[in-house]
């Protein structure tokens, strides 16, 4: 009897399946890395003078500096690392898997230590991943491939989104809040974090995050208990060269607000905080051009009852980027970005002003792929803030320096390898 094609088809892909399954490993270490060395000249001009009569509701005159930093030649290393993960088979359907991975400083400067990146151990089956450990929310997660090279880097997306400016750095590690300008960052390798991955559901996924209130309690004596917890939802649509995505975040008792300009956290006036952003993300490749682009909006509010204080600020930002991909395994990139000033209220409803708080970002790159584990890259890019913005594309002396007004520009040349 000869049996169908189709059926001799079907046969053979769970023969095929079976074998595998066989022949797989029951546990597996291995380890990876990544190291990205840039090269770059960068200095910061433009400096707003001090105390302008456009000075917003949110900056003291003291952050007014009207510093600029000197031209200078640096090294930066972007999201180079190292790693090790594997996993144990424990059923025919079930395994535990583990990743521990560090940052490699490669250029010396003092960096993260041991396991300081995404590191967790959990489990994996059909049913999805569910795992616990340290890792890049979903709201990170979905616009990291907007990037023209594959890896985080000093001048990428994180520039003009994920973080509101006044200071704030463009990307944090953190497991509960700190009282510092990263508690605003919405660019988050988050601790203390439970995530599940769904599996792929006829192209479409989500990934869901809780970081626990490991760090509930009173900011100051006799002041309100609160609970800093961070939850993250994604989901995305892939059908082709066309990814769909969107990310929602939230902070409850992080304080954004009193990082940017809001009154003193955790009082008897300013009991509790919710911070949220919101994350449309499209990646699109037609022939040989690439096209991604990001659309967000974050906001952040405080219960403050002190009069006069702003408990309120919400700003969009965009950021787009094209490619064109040559037949010499090259391309060149353009990207262009922009933050709005945003919107912010006052308790009792004074007026509340948000002139200059805007900025444009720009780069133009190339990039040739020697091959699949090592790129070559060379990129100019301009940071342009407004007379009251601080928005950075990374550190000089110190990325919490940059003064309001100042605008970066730099250009440089940089490696990636894979191994």
């Amino acid at each position: 009897m000869r049996l169908p094609n189709r059926l001799l088809a079907a046969t053979a892909l769970a023969l095929t399946g079976i074998a595998q399954a066989a022949t797989e490993p029951d546990s597996i270490v291995e380890m990876y890395g990544m190291g990205m060395p840039f090269v770059d000249s960068a200095e910061t001009t433009g400096a707003t003078a001090p105390n302008p009569a456009s000075r917003p509701s949110q900056l003291p005159a003291s952050a007014y500096t009207g510093q600029n930093d000197l031209r200078r030649t640096r090294v930066t290393v972007g999201t180079s690392n190292l790693g090790f993960r594997g996993y144990e088979k424990l059923g025919p359907d079930l395994k535990l898997v583990w990743q521990l991975e560090s940052g490699f400083q490669i250029d010396q400067n003092t960096g993260p230590g041991l396991g300081a990146r995404d590191s967790k151990v959990g489990l994996r089956s059909s049913w999805g991943e569910l795992f616990m450990g340290q890792w890049d929310t979903p709201y990170k997660y979905i616009s990291l491939p907007v990037n023209p090279l594959r890896a985080g880097y000093v001048f990428d997306r994180t520039a003009i989104t994920g973080n509101p400016g006044f200071q704030v750095p463009n990307t944090t590690t953190q497991f509960t809040r700190i009282g510092a300008k990263p508690d605003a960052s919405f660019d988050r390798r988050q601790g203390n974090s439970v995530q599940y991955w769904s599996p792929n559901f006829a192209g479409f996924s989500f990934r869901a995050d809780y970081s626990v209130n490991e760090g509930r309690g009173a900011i100051v004596t006799g002041g309100p208990v609160i609970a800093p917890t961070v939850a993250a939802f994604s989901g995305q649509w892939d059908m082709g060269q066309l990814s769909l995505r969107y990310a929602y975040e939230q902070h409850n008792d992080y304080f954004g607000m009193t990082q940017l300009g809001g009154s003193a956290a955790g009082t008897a006036t300013n009991t509790s905080s919710k911070d949220r952003g919101h994350k449309f993300v499209v990646l699109y490749r037609i022939g040989n051009t690439r096209l991604t682009g990001l659309v967000e909006q974050l906001e952040y509010t405080s219960e403050d009852s002190l009069a006069g204080a702003v408990s309120k600020y919400k700003r969009t930002a965009w950021y787009g980027v094209i490619e064109q991909f040559f037949a010499n395994k090259s391309s060149v990139f353009f990207s262009y970005g922009r933050a709005a000033n945003g919107s912010c209220t006052r308790v009792g409803g004074t007026s509340c002003v948000t002139d200059g708080l805007s900025a444009n970002y720009m780069t133009v790159g190339y990039i040739y792929r020697f091959s699949k584990m090592t790129e070559g890259f060379i990129a100019y890019y301009r940071m342009t803030n407004k007379d009251n913005a601080q928005y950075s594309p990374g550190p000089m002396v110190n990325a919490a320096t940059i003064a309001p007004g100042a605008d970066t520009s730099a250009a440089g040349v940089g490696l990636i390898h894979y191994f």
